[in-house]
């Protein structure tokens, strides 16, 4: 017999890991993450590739030190503006969503470097844009947003 050691749920209490720097809970049938993870804020990296996630929390914003944001092969349909208070993010990977917006605010993570947008149909963004590659995709969020004068 073959052990499930799913976690399926995160307890709240995870926000009391506030020195956790990493957390990858890849491929765990997650369908939520709890609120308290924005107390996270020495995280540098949360991967949740391959989960059930609709949504992230608003909090995710307040993660100030994440640096790699992998939330690709999940049911998300839009992400949070906050993402936009990601100032250190370097990495992001969105593949496989059905994700047809990506905020403007995504826009202000100037250290974005990589970002991984494939088989998501971004219906916002004109398909020149998305099949110049996460550079273009930038700019474009940058010259249409409103965020167009801070950046």
């Amino acid at each position: 017999m073959v052990s499930n050691n799913l976690l399926r749920k995160i307890p709240g209490s995870i926000g009391q890991l506030t020195n956790l720097q990493c957390l990858d809970l890849e491929e765990n049938n997650l369908e939520s993450l709890p609120s308290e993870i924005e107390h996270l804020t020495q995280l540098r990296k949360l991967k949740l590739q391959g989960n059930k996630l609709t949504v992230l929390p608003r909090g995710l914003g307040h993660l100030s030190n994440l640096t790699i944001l992998a939330v690709g092969e999940n049911q998300m349909r839009d992400l949070p503006n906050e993402i936009g208070n990601l100032k250190s993010l370097e990495e992001l990977y969105l593949n496989d969503n059905p994700l047809q917006v990506l905020p403007f605010e995504l826009a202000l993570c100037t250290k974005l470097a990589l970002m991984s947008v494939e088989d998501c149909p971004l219906s916002q963004i004109p398909t020149l844009a998305v099949e110049g590659g996460p550079s273009t995709i930038m700019q474009y969020l940058r010259v249409k947003g409103p965020y167009r004068t801070m950046v």
